[in-house]
């Protein structure tokens, strides 16, 4: 008899701790009952998940759902976001040269996301346009906080003509633009995106042509989803050699740059201005630019002596003085040692491609991301060190060297897009 007391005596703290988990228990699921049940407080709490965790919580029942997809709370949560500064970009997409055709790559860039959603809408070309046009080439040309800007290329039996896609990878939602300027050759036109999704109307295309015979004139018209129309704001006098073709956006502007000269979009007074250019290195390469791009706020460029330097300076603009400045000073020599297959032909030439510039958070974090046969790499510009990134799938060719503008950032971003719809699986 005292054994089974003292046995039962034994259970009681045991039945005290269990009585107590349960009641834990029992309150955190009560909680969870009225924050599911209550809309206006599940909404606040939605407003501060990232994107990713929303489209897959917006199957969880009908009331998450009609949160989640409502237009007006997508536009609420990018701009909450944004003022957050909780946009960082968690991965990039890039055209791999060393496959025929181009294949477009996608490369995470944070811990956690493994992966990005594919390009869909480049693969299965949207039927409302394929019904009416031949699609000679769809390809990707700029990245603005989660949107990506997308041209198709579109003959008929008698006209080409390029059509530009605003596309939202993570919603698989786009929006289609035909050109404001149908009586001008479709060569001349190049559509640039402007996002800020802090600032109403959020969104604006902007569409640039040369005009007059030597192309030192440009028209510029910009779209607004709101008004579902073209409007020509302004015409201006630019370098002959400009590249329009891939704008980056910083500081509520959109830039475009030459080998000699470059300019800009200004979003607020919709003119174009000129920015001086850093001098040039001194060499016998004509085409000095390696690398322009925007990362976390900061724009930079990249000049080389010649097509095969491996010393250069990464350049960045300052947002109050708009002059350029060295910010990093980069020697490859380590990573050249570490990787002699970068080594072409002769001793002179490397192999190899600048894909983006990226800043950490802290300022030993920040690496500059290259292409070399057959890998990423990612080359830290404060400790001088390399990594490995990823094995590149491909043929190796004498020169891995991508346009200035080679890289696109992905964003998660529940912004809708227009009514095109949702690309369909």
């Amino acid at each position: 008899m005292v054994k089974m007391v003292c046995s039962s005596l034994k259970l009681i703290p045991r039945l005290t701790i269990d009585a107590s988990h349960m009641h834990k228990k029992l309150a955190i699921t009560a909680a969870v009952d009225v924050i599911a049940g209550n809309a206006d407080l599940l909404y606040e709490i939605l407003l501060c998940l990232p994107a990713r965790s929303l489209i897959r919580f917006s199957i969880v029942c009908k009331l998450w759902r009609s949160i989640i997809t409502s237009m007006q709370f997508r536009l609420r949560h990018c701009r909450t976001l944004a003022f957050s500064n909780a946009l960082p970009p968690s991965g990039i997409y890039f055209y791999n040269c060393l496959t025929k055709p181009q294949k477009i790559e996608s490369l995470p860039i944070t811990d956690n996301v493994t992966s990005l959603p594919p390009i869909q809408f480049l693969d299965h070309m949207a039927p409302n346009i394929r019904d009416t046009y031949e699609i000679t080439q769809a390809k990707v040309t700029q990245s603005c906080n989660g949107l990506l800007m997308c041209v198709f290329t579109a003959r008929t039996d008698r006209i080409t003509i390029k059509i530009g896609i605003v596309y939202n990878p993570a919603k698989k939602e786009a929006r289609v633009l035909r050109s404001p300027y149908k009586k001008y050759d479709d060569k001349l036109v190049y559509y640039n995106l402007i996002f800020d999704p802090s600032e109403p109307p959020y969104y604006k295309v902007v569409c640039v042509t040369r005009l007059g015979s030597w192309f030192s004139d440009i028209d510029v018209s910009v779209y607004v989803p709101e008004s579902k129309s073209w409007r020509s704001c302004c015409r201006s006098s630019v370098p002959s050699f400009m590249n329009f073709e891939s704008g980056v956006f910083w500081n509520g502007a959109i830039h475009w740059i030459g080998e000699y000269s470059s300019v800009y979009f200004d979003v607020n007074s919709e003119e174009v201005a000129m920015i001086s250019m850093p001098p040039r290195p001194h060499g016998y390469c004509s085409q000095k630019i390696r690398y322009f791009g925007e990362w976390g706020g900061h724009l930079h460029l990249i000049q080389v002596q010649s097509l095969y330097a491996k010393k250069f300076n990464v350049l960045e603009l300052d947002k109050d003085t708009w002059k350029w400045s060295v910010k990093y000073r980069v020697h490859l020599a380590r990573l050249i040692s570490a990787f002699p297959e970068m080594v072409r032909q002769t001793s002179s030439r490397y192999a190899f491609s600048i894909l983006s510039v990226i800043r950490g958070e802290n300022e030993e974090d920040s690496v500059l991301l290259l292409t070399i046969p057959g890998k990423v790499v990612s080359y830290n510009l404060v400790r001088k060190t390399t990594k490995v990134v990823r094995e590149l799938p491909g043929e190796v060719v004498d020169t891995l060297r991508f346009k200035h503008i080679s890289a696109y950032q992905y964003t998660e971003s529940l912004f809708p897009v227009g009514e095109w719809g949702i690309i369909k699986k």
